[in-house]
């Protein structure tokens, strides 16, 4: 297939695949796999097969069953003989080329009133070069040119591929180190009554409200709801969820002695009964 643009560009391509914005991704196999570039819509011109000239009529291709007219193919003809016989007498005396010219000016004629109509289908206007006309010697190496950057490019994103493989790795030797453990260790390590042991509440929360006094569990529990929406500028529904999930888990601590922080297990019931589904939601981004 070749592809033709608006500034008079053209090259080949194995397939393309058209988007709804009306520009198509350029493929280098007809089972479009392996995208080599982007055409965007104000760009394109169209996208013809090999055997399909710009100048062709794509109206009249087909008689409407899959098989071309034989009247388009005979006229096809005429009109390839008459480029053939235009281009062997250029450079003849005047003489021989008037009595030529006589000869050829109907097969011109028809020659340009099929590249009018074709250029009217394609949208655009008979004045673009490269589209009725010969493209001019700067656009021979657009091709090259994009070709070029579409390299370049891939270069680009192997290396981030790189970069993306190196920080993977130090992830990993971190963890593997003892970062995950040392987390651990540190929760198992925090006091009873710091308000991050109920779930919901990570540091940043627990700074708002450590800077409005509520700097315990038991604070927590017994400060009202519109002190603690206040405080850590949260909805009534999440101050709900906090204080429920607080007083268990000072059930918990007075029945059991479990200083254990609130998991999600332990809370999982309540918060299926509650059914809110912005509570979840919250919860993901408490330290963001």
């Amino acid at each position: 297939m070749k592809v033709y643009l608006t500034d008079g560009t053209s090259f080949e391509c194995g397939g393309y695949k058209a988007l709804d914005s009306g520009g198509v991704v350029l493929t280098a196999d007809r089972k479009r796999k392996q995208v080599i570039g982007y055409v965007p819509a104000d760009a394109l011109v169209y996208v013809l097969p090999d055997d399909v000239a710009p100048g062709d009529s794509l109206a009249d291709a087909d008689d409407g069953n899959g098989a071309e007219s034989e009247d388009d193919d005979a006229d096809t003809d005429a009109d390839d003989a008459s480029e053939d016989d235009e281009d062997e007498n250029e450079g003849e005396a005047d003489d021989a080329g008037d009595e030529h010219g006589a000869g050829d000016g109907e097969t011109d004629d028809s020659g340009s009133d099929d590249s009018d109509r074709t250029t009217v289908e394609a949208g655009v206007g008979p004045d673009v070069a490269g589209v009725t006309g010969v493209a001019d010697e700067e656009t021979e190496h657009a091709h090259d040119d994009l070709a070029a950057r579409i390299d370049e490019l891939d270069g680009r994103v192997d290396g981030l591929d790189g970069r993306v493989d190196a920080m993977t790795e130090q992830l990993a030797t971190v963890v593997s180190a003892g970062g995950v453990g040392a987390e651990a260790a540190a929760e198992d390590a925090r006091d009873p009554e710091d308000p991050r042991n109920i779930r919901g509440i990570g540091e940043a929360y627990a700074t708002r409200l450590r800077a409005a006094g509520i700097d315990t569990v038991t604070a927590l529990r017994e400060a009202s709801d519109e002190e603690l929406a206040a405080a850590a500028d949260v909805s009534a529904r999440r101050v709900t969820d906090w204080k429920r999930r607080a007083e268990r888990y000072a059930e918990r601590q007075a029945t059991n002695g479990d200083t254990e922080p609130e998991s999600d297990a332990a809370t999982k019931s309540e918060t299926d009964a509650a059914s809110e589904p912005e509570t979840d939601a919250d919860d993901a981004t408490d330290d963001g």
